[in-house]
């Protein structure tokens, strides 16, 4: 016959087995005063899948040099940020340094590097929440500096945008919205924004924003789910791990966006060019583990691959300069391996 010990020790077992599970909050509230440095990685493979090019009818496609288009990007950049007042989940007001930054690229005898991407390095930017402007209000901390490179400065590099609004049980998912993943791995850029961190180009800031909307099509098909697989120990540190996993698919019309390309080229726009079909597919998958600091309120960790497919289609006629009319058609795939690291 069992003791009363025993027989207790059993009911509370029994007990806990039917216990609500530990719930976690994976919330942004590092303490004033508190320091956080990160290194932020990216990179970019791109190459070319399948390509078929036809003008009336003969097929071109073995004259293009398909190993020139492949490509490689790199880009990185390390902070340190001390929180000087943090409020409802938002940095109010706090100090960056930005340690430094660089970028190279790949492209069949063409290299490329550089440093210092924001003009910034070396710098302490102080950012402070305006609440009359909706937006922080950035400067140096010495107070001398060019104050046109802090337009380009993004705040949110702290993952903010990745996280639930309520605590979190094992095995608990959510949804991500593009707008919300995005930034997290655009150095807290969006798509709306990405013009003005186009380095300071004018032409390329403005194709950025012609291409928004065309962006925001794509991405109406976007899926981002998030799990939570539970919290460990590590490095004396608690921390809760994320699992993400990026399913989407989208296709969009092409043709308005290639007319106005046409009709401000050099050289291109009095070609007399009926564009009857410019369509793009695009599929992509990723998956990725976020760790976040359940002792200090802050992003730990991300790491996240991803693969891009992109599928455009055309179909078009145009005349020459004698009159003749001619045919083209074209179905070009091209491919990208990503990956995004920040630690």
């Amino acid at each position: 016959m069992p003791s009363a010990l025993s027989a207790s020790t059993i009911l509370a077992s029994i007990a806990l087995c039917f216990a609500a599970p530990r719930a976690d909050e994976l919330r942004f509230a590092p303490a004033d005063g508190s320091e956080s440095s990160m290194k932020y990685a990216l990179t970019a493979a791109l190459g070319i899948g399948d390509m078929t090019i036809t003008v009336d009818g003969q097929d071109l496609s073995a004259q293009l040099p398909l190993d020139e288009l492949a490509g490689k990007l790199a880009l990185e950049l390390e902070l340190a940020d001390r929180f000087l007042e943090t409020r409802e989940g938002r940095p109010v007001r706090f100090e960056r340094r930005y340690v430094g930054s660089g970028s190279s690229f790949e492209m069949a005898d063409t290299k490329g590097a550089r440093t210092d991407l924001f003009g910034v390095d070396g710098e302490t930017i102080v950012f402070e929440w305006s609440k009359s402007q909706d937006a922080y209000v950035l400067a140096f901390k010495d107070g001398t500096g060019d104050e046109s490179k802090l337009e380009l400065l993004s705040a949110d590099l702290h993952l903010r945008s990745l996280l639930p609004e309520r605590e979190l049980e094992l095995g608990a998912t959510w949804e991500l919205e593009p707008r919300a993943l995005v930034p997290a791995l655009l150095f807290g850029y969006d798509v709306a924004t990405l013009g003005a961190a186009a380095g300071g180009e004018e032409g390329l800031a403005q194709s950025a924003e012609e291409l928004a909307p065309l962006l925001d099509g794509l991405l109406a098909g976007f899926r981002a789910r998030c799990e939570y697989v539970g919290a460990r120990e590590q490095d004396g540190r608690r921390l809760a791990e994320v699992k993400l996993t990026i399913e989407s698919d989208g296709e969009l019309d092409l043709r308005d966006a290639l007319r106005d390309f046409l009709a401000e080229a050099d050289g291109l726009g009095d070609l007399d060019l009926d564009v009857r079909t410019a369509s793009g597919k695009l599929r992509i998958r990723g998956k990725g583990t976020l760790l976040w600091n359940l002792d200090a309120d802050h992003a730990h960790a991300l790491d996240l691959d991803g693969d891009v497919e992109l599928l455009a289609t055309l179909e078009a006629a145009f005349a020459d300069e004698q009159g003749d009319e001619h045919s083209a058609e074209a179905e070009v795939e091209l491919l990208m391996e990503l990956a995004w690291k920040m630690q």
